[in-house]
């Protein structure tokens, strides 16, 4: 999601789409980023208070419980990754602004919503990986932060800072883990597995969007 995007003007310039519907006046976006920095903070965190191993354990019960540890680290790795890509794309939908309109900030509230809500998802995919409702409930959390994410770059790159914008890149990530969820009513490791399948496709994407901006 590296696009690169032209000035948007300041509050009292162009788009007055934000006047007048809840907000009153444009917000500043290092206000935005601020709050979106603590967000991932908080849910990284969560996300190691998750892995734990008990107290007095030995034998074969310390053999079992560190089986559920790596469990616990994989699934803390896969969500810690996402957190931070998440960040990432964040960021870069918003390298082209400096002020928010209220619908630039309403997807960013739903967006931090879903972030703060990960450890949630990914407690349950540690648990439930192999039922449907582990991959499944990922699947739609991981699949909506993305298609929120895309929404605000699609806001930036169409109503605020057209000027020397690039072309989008497809919403691959969010059509990736939202299709997962039907896959994982019929095979909850086939959903799994077909979440790698976001890295070629963003590749390709981003490809795309490389060629349509040097043509």
């Amino acid at each position: 999601m590296d696009q690169g995007h032209g000035r948007t003007a300041g509050p009292g310039e162009g788009d007055s789409s934000g006047a007048g519907d809840g907000l009153g006046e444009r917000m500043p976006k290092h206000r935005m980023l601020a709050l979106t920095d603590g967000v991932v903070a908080i849910a990284m965190t969560l996300l190691v208070l998750d892995v734990e191993l008990p107290d007095g354990l030995e034998g074969r019960q310390l053999r079992d419980a560190l089986d559920d540890v790596w469990s616990q680290i994989g699934a803390f790795l896969l969500s810690a990754v996402v957190i931070a890509m998440f960040w990432r794309a964040h960021h870069t939908a918003l390298r082209g602004v400096e002020w928010l309109d209220a619908r630039l900030f309403w997807l960013n509230v739903g967006f931090l919503a879903l972030i703060s809500l990960i450890p949630f998802p990914t407690r349950v995919l540690e648990g439930y990986a192999d039922r449907p409702l582990g991959p499944a409930l990922y699947g739609v959390v991981i699949g909506l932060a993305a298609l929120l994410v895309y929404a605000q770059e699609r806001h930036v790159v169409r109503r605020l800072a057209p000027e020397g914008a690039r072309p989008l890149t497809w919403p691959v990530q969010a059509l990736v883990f939202l299709a997962s969820v039907g896959i994982a009513w019929y095979s909850p490791r086939a959903a799994m597995c077909s979440w790698l399948a976001a890295v070629p496709l963003s590749l390709l994407s981003h490809r795309r969007a490389d060629r349509r901006a040097d043509a």
